[in-house]
């Protein structure tokens, strides 16, 4: 299946390779409209398919689809079932939520919303006006009555749009990730966490609210641009300078192994993500993207451990000096 998605000067696309097995048990299901047909393929590493990770392949810019709010397919019915009846209307908040017209805030699962503490203003108020764009004549329906730790409504939620002929309502995380005011999350069910993904890739190529920013991408390598995102989640790309480790797995960013960018897994969560039979060796020079918050480990660093968070970018593997086998700057315990 081959939909649009991004590369960070035009655009790419999500490919994913599905057994026979699986396209017999979905002939059901392979009616769904285009976004939804934008699902990653396998991860390719070397040529070979690994199960269970995703691969981006590259398109030229005049590939990329024109900047225009498209409709959400209904593919994935993501808000689940529960939705309060009415729904309320809510707006715009920067501290990583939504403010409903109740007095309640809204996290919605499926998308990591931009806050005040962003290191470029702009970032928030491009967010601001693409969640507008979204909101405007509609209301906010809740499926799940549960509070975070902030006291702070989370779980899925429905958009409901009765002047748009929109009376039962799309997925809110999937309206407002399409219209870029935000980052895609991979929590969730799976199918829906892949048409969040896909959503993501197409505003990233039409440039939609953040992706109309180079600052949406934060560039692995780059120390200092890390550092101003701790605590925020955020999705970064870069080349891996080394790899490897024993009960966990170091991927190393930068010439500086005392506060270069690292991503680490634990042997488990590297095999769920990019498939039990791969070399973490063979990533070294690779490009990736990883998403999910990023944390102190005496440096900048992220820990995922769902698919999707990790992506190869299909491409040209980097040639490495065996001076850029940096040794990681954590010890195995």
């Amino acid at each position: 299946m081959i939909g649009p998605a991004f590369n960070p000067e035009g655009g790419c696309r999500y490919r994913r390779r599905m057994t026979q097995g699986q396209l017999s048990a979905r002939a059901g299901r392979l009616h769904y409209p285009h976004s939804l047909r934008a699902m990653a393929r396998l991860l390719a590493v070397g040529g070979l398919a690994l199960a269970g990770g995703l691969v981006l392949e590259t398109v030229s810019p005049a590939d990329a689809r024109p900047a225009q709010r498209a409709a959400v397919p209904a593919a994935v019915d993501c808000a689940g079932s529960g939705t309060e009846a009415a729904g309320s209307a809510a707006r715009w908040s920067d501290a990583g939520a939504l403010a409903l017209a109740d007095g309640r805030s809204l996290a919605p699962e499926g998308i990591a919303l931009p806050t005040r503490l962003s290191p470029d203003p702009q970032f928030v108020t491009v967010a601001a006006d693409a969640a507008a764009s979204v909101l405007e004549g509609c209301a906010v329906a809740p499926v799940s009555a549960t509070l975070d730790r902030h006291g702070r409504l989370g779980g899925t939620a429905r958009l409901v749009c009765p002047a748009a002929g929109k009376a039962w309502g799309e997925d809110l995380a999937t309206a407002l990730v399409l219209a870029g005011a935000g980052y895609a999350t991979a929590e969730g069910d799976t199918a829906c966490a892949t048409q969040r993904l896909s959503a993501e890739a197409e505003a990233r190529s039409a440039r939609r609210g953040i992706w109309s920013l180079a600052t949406a991408v934060a560039p692995a390598g780059d120390e200092k641009a890390m550092e101003e995102r701790r605590g925020l989640y955020s999705v970064t790309e870069g080349r891996v300078l080394a790899a490897g480790g024993r009960d966990r797995i170091f991927l190393n960013f930068g010439a500086s192994w005392k506060q270069d960018f690292t991503v680490m897994l634990t042997r488990e969560d590297f095999a769920t993500i990019l498939g039990d039979r791969l070399d973490p060796a063979i990533l070294r020079g690779a490009l990736i993207q990883v998403r999910g918050v990023i944390r102190e480990e005496g440096g900048p660093a992220m820990a995922p451990r769902r698919r999707g968070e990790v992506l190869r970018i299909e491409g040209k593997v980097e040639s490495l000096p065996d001076a850029q086998a940096l040794p990681s700057r954590r010890r195995e315990r």
